[in-house]
């Protein structure tokens, strides 16, 4: 029954997984992460509400762009799936924010795959990217996807390489020119500052356990069915976005973003690919009931040390 469900592009199948993911954002929100209510934090939350639209419709028109299913929603569910594992994402909406301007960065990083002369697309995404950082910083790693692509396309390699650093310097010298007339310059300093840092005991809490365990599937499974199915341009863009996430996993103290930023997409084409690859009716309905429950347990049972 879930796996017909899923088995379709239909607009009104689309939008209650959309309804069912804003529930659980605002169940989040106001239960789980008990946030005040209040005419901000509502204000909030339909910014939110907007971006996940904005998200699911990305993600969306990225598998019927690229044909990487054969469609049905089974990658937009379990995106919206894996992110009930994260629930301290929903604090505020810096990083989903930071979400939209990746999903969009990869949008135009596959399509520019087809471009002759990709030097406009390449301005946009490293627009993009700027303004991901300045939501949250590890979105800066994006860069490296862009550099890999610039370096496996046609044209002059030299000159396109660095539109990127050209873009980065030209907008941050508007934006400190703006926070200098505001007197915001401190701000703009401690948005882009950080050290990296590695503990390897900061992986022990137990909030990083889901992403642990996606983080293995992602090792374990990934790159074999991504090779296995798709185009070799497509395995080779999914698997340096999850390498530019084991990255920033690292160097970063919020991991769980950092991983639901770089692993959810791919995690959730693997996962879509798995099931497909079940002949059995009754044993892909009952591993789809399987994950969900599980995720539900996972969270009822762990809500204390999830967050």
């Amino acid at each position: 029954m879930l796996y017909n469900f899923l088995q379709t592009n239909k607009n009104s199948h689309f939008f209650l997984l959309y309804g069912l993911g804003v529930l659980q954002m605002i169940l989040y929100r106001y239960l789980l992460l008990e946030l005040p209510i209040t005419a901000f934090s509502i204000a909030e939350t339909l910014l939110m509400c907007l971006l996940l639209l904005v998200n699911t419709s990305t993600i969306s028109f990225i598998i019927r762009k690229n044909q990487l299913s054969e469609g049905n929603l089974l990658v937009l569910f379990f995106w919206l799936a894996l992110s009930m594992l994260f629930p301290e994402l929903y604090k505020d909406s810096m990083v989903m924010l930071a979400n939209t301007c990746i999903l969009l960065v990869i949008l135009q990083i596959m399509q520019s795959h087809s471009i002759a002369d990709g030097r406009q697309a390449f301005f946009d995404i490293s627009v993009l990217i700027f303004l991901a950082s300045l939501f949250f910083l590890p979105s800066f790693l994006a860069l490296l996807l862009l550099w890999i692509q610039i370096l496996t396309s046609g044209g002059k390699k030299f000159r396109n390489f660095l539109i990127p650093l050209v873009v980065f310097a030209m907008l941050f010298v508007i934006l400190l020119a703006v926070a200098l007339l505001l007197g915001w310059q401190n701000e703009l300093f401690l948005r882009f500052y950080y050290l990296p840092t590695f503990d390897f005991f900061s992986f022990l809490q137990y909030k990083y356990v889901p992403l642990l365990g996606i983080l293995l599937f992602n090792l374990f499974f990934t790159s074999w069915l991504l090779k296995k199915t798709y185009k070799r341009y497509y395995a080779t863009f999914f698997i340096s976005l999850v390498l530019v996430g084991i990255v920033g996993v690292v160097l970063h103290e919020n991991k769980n973003a950092v991983g639901w930023l770089y692993f959810t997409f791919p995690t959730a084409l693997s996962a879509m690919m798995l099931i497909e690859g079940i002949k059995r009716p009754w044993l892909r309905e009952s591993l789809l009931w399987f994950f969900v429950l599980l995720q539900v347990a996972a969270l009822m049972i762990g809500r204390p040390y999830l967050l």
